[in-house]
């Protein structure tokens, strides 16, 4: 997908750019202090170009789910402290333009910025425009800069935010550049390569819990991969679509229906685990590990031993490694075992590693693997939709080269 970047923006000093970024990092729920940087960290790149061209940066994001939140967590969601961490990380001083996302107070927070100023807009999400793309509201972001800058990935699939789409689609019309930044080109190139020319073998790895959420994925994995394995809660769907003893595991029977739909795969492009990690149902301290079906009273929580050893294995004889979902509970220690395994086997195996985003990609961060992989990706649902082959309106606005 070949779209302008801001190498095509032309010469930027004194220029007001409307850069979107992708902010919505983990905070205290108590404190709202930033627990994980890592998405702020994926932005500096971008944000210290236009800055060294001699622009203004006018960030923007949205940040939790104000619209479903209580009053308390609302005041949390602010994007005061983010604002804050970003100043550290770029090193100047960066704040919040308002309390409010558009508006007077805004306009002469913009108005009055010099080169090199950063100014970030309150949570986009805290007002209700944002997720109609509305045409106002549209507008009045769109009247604050000279210039677009679409650098939030795992936003991409958001074709009703106005921040992704009316508002550069509004740009377009005024006849103002828009181009994405180095975080989303990177994301582009390495998941168009990936789909289109990769290196083979190339092996897939899904994880996670939903076979619903991830049916569209699998089949499009299926169609690129040379092998495909299994891990994660989905395990425990295959094993009941095959007619296997679960135990005490919770599945849910609609998502049994999509896994035995995929059922001739299995044992022909598709591993299953061969043996599983449960912990006793009333008691996750008692673990043990099964092969076969899972004793009443316990609930798969990882890959087993052997069947780690047998991926390791998997993963040293392929050229392209491409994994999306923890193999097990990694937040607890315990049962963390599979998912640090496969992240220690991609990172050492002189693969193409690409990780897809979300948990996986904190999962990787967790063990330290992270700058040991080729690529991860900053967009959980983004990348798996992207590799869906959804088209992104979103990127549609984007000019093209």
């Amino acid at each position: 997908m070949a779209k302008k970047t801001i190498d095509d923006l032309g010469d930027l000093k004194g220029k007001k750019v409307l850069v979107r970024v992708d902010f919505n990092v983990p905070l205290d729920k108590k404190t709202g202090d930033v627990k994980n940087d890592r998405r702020i960290r994926g932005a500096l790149p971008t944000v210290q170009k236009l800055l060294d061209a001699g622009a203004a940066v006018i960030a923007m994001s949205h940040l939790g789910r104000p619209e479903k939140a209580t009053p308390e967590e609302r005041k949390v969601l602010t994007m005061d402290k983010v604002a804050a961490r970003f100043g550290e990380l770029v090193g100047r001083p960066v704040k919040k333009a308002a309390d409010e996302v558009v508006g007077p107070a805004v306009d002469a927070a913009v108005k009055a910025m010099k080169p090199g100023d950063v100014v970030v807009l309150e949570n986009l999400r805290f007002d209700p425009r944002e997720q109609k793309n509305d045409a106002g509201f549209a507008a009045a972001i769109a009247a604050l800069g000279d210039a677009y800058v679409n650098d939030a990935f795992g936003s991409c699939h958001n074709d009703n935010d106005a921040s992704m789409v009316a508002v550069p689609a509004t740009m377009k019309a005024a006849g103002k550049p828009r181009a994405v930044g180095l975080l989303v080109a990177r994301e582009l190139e390495v998941i168009d390569s990936l789909m289109t020319n990769p290196k083979r073998p190339l092996l897939g790895i899904m994880g996670g819990a939903k076979v619903s959420d991830k049916i569209n994925f699998i089949n499009a994995l299926l169609a690129k991969v040379d092998h495909l394995l299994i891990g994660g809660k989905m395990t425990y769907t295959f094993l009941k679509a095959k007619g296997v003893s679960v135990g005490s595991t919770r599945v849910d029977d609609a998502e049994v229906e999509h896994a035995r739909k995929l059922l001739p795969h299995v044992d022909m492009k598709i591993t299953l685990p061969v043996d599983y990690v449960c912990a006793k149902t009333d008691d996750l301290n008692t673990t043990q590990v099964f092969e076969g079906p899972i004793p009443v009273g316990f609930e798969g929580v990882d890959i087993g031993p052997k069947t780690l050893a047998h991926y390791a294995n998997k993963i040293r004889q392929c050229a392209t490694v491409i994994w999306n979902g923890p193999v097990g509970w990694f937040e607890k220690p315990a049962f963390s075992a599979g998912t640090r395994g496969i992240a220690e086997a991609m990172a050492e195996s002189g693969a193409v590693t690409v990780v897809g985003g979300g948990e996986t990609a904190e999962a990787v961060e967790q063990f330290g693997y992270d700058s040991k992989m080729t690529h991860v990706s900053t967009g959980g649902g983004a990348f798996l939709a992207y590799v869906e082959g959804k088209p992104f309106l979103s990127l549609a606005q984007i000019d093209d080269k």
